[in-house]
């Protein structure tokens, strides 16, 4: 049931991404094309899309905790054995738990610094932009908990043992060595078909 609710949860969050995109868009796009074609503008456009795309990395930093999209080197821990795993996996939520107790505490702290405080041209309150990392860090910690729940007491199967994944970069690179390997061992195979018949390679 929980499982469910955090997996309709993160739809709503991407439908979400995709409107502060649009909006995004619209905004930034809308204002060059005013500025330059009618020489007018959106006095408000800097602001809003600055602070829509604060909202959308903490949101986007969310659903990428969730889907075990964020950036990491696993080269080690797909190395070791199962119970290595889940020691670096039980080490790592624990961690991620601290750095995101320490986001929620700056957050509040700065909620409550500018909760009287506007912004000079769209007059909306700073805090606005604060609460974005008080959301992001207790939707953050509960998935963190969730995952620490489930590796240490339900059991986790193995590539739920890995939180991250590599960049395009090195994925590229790992899949570009293993063609190149079938292909030498393609070759090898061929070669050695081709003497076992007599003829010449």
């Amino acid at each position: 049931m929980f499982d469910r609710a955090v997996i309709v949860l993160m739809r709503r969050l991407e439908a979400l991404i995709g409107m502060i995109l649009a909006l995004m868009v619209v905004l930034v796009f809308g204002n060059v094309v005013l500025r330059y074609g009618f020489n007018s503008g959106i006095a408000v456009s800097e602001e809003l899309s600055r602070y829509l795309f604060i909202w959308l990395t903490f949101i986007g930093a969310v659903v990428a905790l969730h889907e075990h999209e964020h950036l990491g080197v696993d080269t080690l821990l797909r190395a070791l054995p199962r119970k290595g795993k889940i020691f670096c996996v039980v080490s790592s939520d624990i961690l991620m738990l601290a750095a995101v107790g320490l986001l929620f505490h700056g957050s509040w702290k700065q909620t409550v610094i500018t909760v009287s405080t506007k912004s000079p041209v769209s007059e909306v309150p700073l805090a606005l932009i604060y609460v974005a990392g008080l959301v992001a860090s207790v939707m953050m910690g509960v998935l963190l908990l969730r995952n620490l729940y489930q590796v240490v007491f339900v059991g986790a199967a193995d590539q739920d043992l890995v939180l991250g994944v590599e960049s395009e970069d090195l994925a590229g690179l790992e899949q570009a060595t293993q063609r190149f390997l079938a292909g030498q061992h393609g070759g090898a195979g061929a070669n050695g078909g081709n003497i076992r018949s007599g003829k010449k390679p």
